[in-house]
């Protein structure tokens, strides 16, 4: 039955509005049809990311959630909770109306705000984290006193290495330009080799690479492979978004005893 009011507040209009499709359990809810959907290929991220990271009875955290695609889908593969943050109000009442529609909202904890990444992780504990395209708005959305690329880029850092004793498992995205605005490039060629050794070297001390994905484009659609000497090179034909590895970051301390870092 359609829920008219999830309907509209997945249509209200916001700077980060519509940038996912509907999770499979609520389309009878919030049919397809009746979204202004932009959508970020989040099916085919869920795919890779259900190959490479255990899914099962996971404790999972969903960082900058939006509309909850990738955390209604985890629990519906057996997730056994998630730690739902996003700061936007429309999305979380979304959120909540949804996981009260599919009867899962002892299974969401769901907080509205934005994450600093300072002293703010202490109730984040869990053995799966997703990060997907949120720290390049570091000093727009969040933390506005950053000023400057070098300065947006050295906080990236910070927050990937603080949440290491967070989360067992960190499931990541960057976006190539800081604030979304292309005249900001965090990297100056563009290039997804830049972008890895930038989070390989970065976060070092703190995460092992386990797995980088790759957009690429077959005759079946778009799907995410595992980094080769091929892919590694940027695909303008497919523009910025599908050339954001997705990467697949194991904490080296699994006892994630919180600390400052």
């Amino acid at each position: 039955m359609i829920n008219d009011h999830l309907v509209e507040l997945y249509n209200q209009a916001s700077k980060h509005s519509s940038y996912q499709i509907v999770a499979e359990p609520l389309r009878e809810h919030v049919p397809l049809a009746l979204l202004k959907t932009k959508s970020r290929f989040e099916q085919e991220r869920l795919e890779y990311i259900l190959k490479k990271v255990p899914i099962s009875t996971a404790a999972v955290a969903d960082i900058g959630g939006n509309t909850g695609f990738f955390t209604f889908e985890l629990i519906n593969r057996g997730a056994s909770s998630s730690l739902f943050i996003e700061g936007n109000q429309a999305q979380v009442l979304f959120v909540q109306e949804a996981a009260k529609i599919l009867g899962i909202q002892n299974k969401i904890d769901i907080h509205q705000r934005y994450l600093s990444f300072g002293n703010d992780l202490s109730f984040i504990d869990v053995d799966v984290c997703l990060l997907l395209n949120v720290l390049h708005h570091v000093g727009d959305d969040y933390n506005n006193e950053i000023q400057n690329i070098e300065s947006a880029k050295e906080q990236i850092l910070f927050s990937l290495n603080r949440l290491s004793r967070c989360s067992k498992t960190l499931i990541f995205q960057l976006g190539f330009n800081w604030k979304g605005n292309v005249s900001l490039p965090l990297f100056e060629g563009g290039e997804k080799r830049e972008q890895i050794e930038f989070i390989s070297i970065g976060t070092e001390d703190f995460w092992d690479v386990r797995d980088i994905g790759i957009a690429v484009s077959l005759d079946t659609g778009i799907v995410y492979e595992d980094l080769d000497s091929k892919n590694i090179n940027r695909m303008d034909e497919l523009g910025e978004f599908l050339n954001r590895p997705i990467f697949i970051l194991e904490s080296k301390f699994p006892e994630k005893a919180m600390h400052t870092v």
